[in-house]
């Protein structure tokens, strides 16, 4: 097979994680909100996340067994706190008890998103204790990327989670270490 058809090869595998995970994250942060999200179509590129703007929040997860690498949800700017604001009213944002709703809400997207990867795959995924980032969100994912892969950049797939109306609520973004 030569490089081309490799990259190609790999891109499919990807946006078929990327697809069977959508439906069930869409799923995960909708009940968890109360709203309808659904997520549109993944796109699949090289490894970098877009900017999610200033006071974007990031909850991100290692992968280990059948897929390894790594998962994260991003919340666009607010987004976090209108999360905080529906699951708790009235905690402050900067609090302990805010940052482990996120961590947690993380958690179950992340979770369900790969146990449904797991299932079609007819194997096991894990992912580690959640790491809750409120600053430069890029740069800690890229960083983390970075790390895993030793200095390649791969490729990863973004997936938008989104009102009926089209507005985005999160931003899914799952990037294996090998495809």
């Amino acid at each position: 097979m030569t490089t081309s058809e490799e990259l190609f090869a790999a891109f499919g595998r990807m946006r078929e994680i990327a697809q069977i995970s959508a439906a069930s994250a869409a799923s995960a942060i909708s009940a968890i909100l109360g709203s309808d999200l659904h997520a549109h179509e993944p796109r699949v590129r090289a490894a970098t996340v877009e900017e999610m703007g200033a006071g974007a929040t990031g909850v991100i997860f290692e992968m280990e067994g059948a897929v390894q690498g790594l998962i994260a949800l991003f919340l666009p700017p607010k987004g976090a706190e209108s999360v905080i604001d529906l699951l708790c009213p009235g905690v402050d944002p900067n609090s302990l008890m805010a940052h482990s709703v996120l961590r947690e809400v993380g958690n179950i997207v992340a979770s369900r998103a790969m146990s449904s990867v797991a299932d079609h795959l007819g194997d096991r995924i894990t992912i580690s204790v959640p790491i809750l980032v409120g600053d430069s969100v890029d740069d800690a994912f890229g960083s983390l990327l970075f790390e895993r892969r030793k200095g390649s950049a791969g490729i990863a797939s973004e997936i938008d989670l989104c009102e009926p109306n089209g507005a985005r609520r999160a931003l899914l973004v799952i990037a294996p270490d090998v495809i």
